[in-house]
């Protein structure tokens, strides 16, 4: 988009701690705009972090990557938010919630700042203020010049908070052109449930774009009325990457099948989770590369 962002992340912001002891860079809206700004887009991230060492930490991951920060606050006298495991299985998991989960609607750049596409995290519908901050940078983004998309994260939502989740995501999915998800995501919204069945359901809900990763990590899209299955060598390492590639396809006008295409392809070649792959503490950034043309 000439003149504006490609990619404008709203939400959550975090210090990923891994099960073998690494920090890593957290939070959906943080990993999602680390993996925009690598794949070239323009990103910028609109969130919270505390005045401590993981909030330093986290800053200095995302500048290194060429995240615009404009709109990434320091709150004083809060801590960052921590997740311990959030990919492990949910006794294994433990979040030490923190300053991400205070922002509020009137902190949301104004509709002037032009985005081809906004990006919400599902955790960020967990609670308020940041509900709203959520709800309404996704019902703005057609101001901006764009579109908007949801990382659903009903997972980790109904861990957080089980009786909320569906109440809180429906008015989400309605605002949403696209929602990426995982099989995890489709089964704490419906059960036990058929990839193509979770597409359905999911697209009667609102969003005509829907991007479903699988516990293979194949993919399957919905597209309208039309399901494309996208194979693929195995589990992502990192859960954002795919969903990430995939937006920015989308932001560049990339028509959705081959986007998915393109996105499988770029998170296979992601080797570690907490884009840019390395760890918080690590020397420097190494930028990842897909085997197709930059998205």
């Amino acid at each position: 988009m000439s003149g504006g962002l490609d990619w404008l992340g709203v939400g959550d912001a975090a210090e990923e701690r891994t099960a073998d002891g690494l920090a890593i860079l957290g939070g959906g809206a943080a990993r999602l705009a680390a993996h925009a700004a690598a794949l070239g887009a323009r990103a910028a991230l609109v969130a919270k972090l505390g005045e401590d060492d993981a909030g330093r930490r986290v800053r200095d991951a995302l500048e290194r990557l060429k995240v615009e920060l404009q709109w990434l606050r320091t709150v004083p006298g809060m801590q960052t938010t921590v997740w311990h495991q959030p990919d492990g299985q949910a006794p294994d998991r433990h979040v030490d919630r923190g300053a991400d989960l205070a922002l509020r609607l009137d902190e949301l750049p104004p509709t002037s700042v032009m985005a081809a596409l906004t990006v919400v995290c599902g955790y960020s519908l967990s609670v308020e203020p940041a509900r709203s901050a959520a709800l309404g940078a996704l019902t703005t983004a057609r101001a901006r010049g764009g579109h908007s998309a949801l990382l659903l994260e009903a997972d980790l939502l109904w861990w957080t908070n089980a009786r909320m989740t569906r109440r809180v995501l429906e008015p989400a999915l309605a605002a949403a052109d696209s929602v990426a998800l995982q099989a995890t995501d489709a089964q704490a919204l419906f059960g036990p449930i058929d990839g193509r069945e979770a597409l359905r359901l999911i697209a009667e809900l609102g969003p005509p774009v829907v991007y479903l990763t699988q516990a293979d990590g194949s993919v399957l899209l919905r597209d309208g009325r039309r399901v494309y299955a996208c194979p693929a060598g195995g589990a992502p390492r990192d859960r954002y990457a795919g969903p990430a590639a995939f937006w920015v396809g989308l932001a560049q006008k990339t028509v959705p099948r081959k986007a998915a295409l393109d996105a499988v392809r770029y998170s296979r070649s992601v080797r570690r989770a907490g884009a840019p792959r390395q760890a918080i503490s690590g020397p420097g950034v190494e930028r990842p590369r897909v085997n197709s043309h930059r998205l």
